[in-house]
């Protein structure tokens, strides 16, 4: 009986002091102390450059290797051109008119003849996007090391790229893991610079700017 009294306000007592951990500390009044960065921002200013390395190593290697990249598509394209060709006398609808394939008919069937145009196309979307991903690893790098000044500018950009990465991969399938990985430990940072005495920290930065 005594067991479930207890219960509620043992809940009520570990959620305000979470929620008190988290919340940024009031500013004193004469905050003429020194001003350092917590460990938190610290931490994010090490999360924040080894996800903006890592998407920079990412971006840098898929323009690298676009040509390469690009003539295995062709040749991958090309075999399978072939082997429809061979079983089916060809690609596409015209060629296997079933309603429902599987296998290997329904991957012919959903083949199409790519021209030069579509393979130009191809080209400049991959390195449009490897280029994308280098500028993020830039800004990413540039954000970190200027988070542990308190720059407010810099939380914005972990979170724009935060959420350019996650719409990527929700809606366009562009991700992998090691991206993955490296949106997580940005997820990190950006937590630690908003929680507790990360955000009492870019606080005391504004006010004394602007005092």
């Amino acid at each position: 009986m005594s067991y479930r009294n207890e219960q509620p306000g043992q809940r009520r007592g570990f959620l305000a002091a979470l929620s008190a951990a988290l919340s940024p500390q009031p500013i004193p009044e004469n905050d003429t102390g020194p001003l350092t960065a917590p460990k938190g921002v610290l931490a994010a200013t090490v999360l924040s450059i080894v996800a903006g390395v890592v998407y920079i190593f990412s971006g840098g290697l898929g323009v690298s290797t676009l040509s390469s990249m690009l003539a295995q598509s062709q040749h991958q394209y090309q075999t399978w051109i072939t082997d429809c060709t061979s079983k089916f006398g060809g690609i596409g609808t015209s060629a296997i008119t079933e309603s429902s394939p599987t296998g290997s008919a329904a991957t012919c069937q959903g083949l199409r003849e790519m021209t030069t145009a579509d393979w130009n196309s191809f080209r400049t979307a991959s390195l449009i996007v490897s280029m994308v991903f280098l500028l993020m690893g830039i800004a990413l790098v540039l954000a970190g090391w200027f988070l542990r000044f308190g720059r407010r500018w810099a939380r914005r950009v972990l979170v724009g790229v935060a959420i350019i990465t996650v719409l990527a991969a929700m809606m366009l399938g562009m991700t992998s893991p090691i991206i993955l990985g490296a949106t997580l430990l940005m997820i990190i940072g950006v937590l630690l610079c908003y929680l507790s005495s990360g955000a009492t920290y870019f606080l005391r930065v504004a006010a004394r700017r602007h005092s």
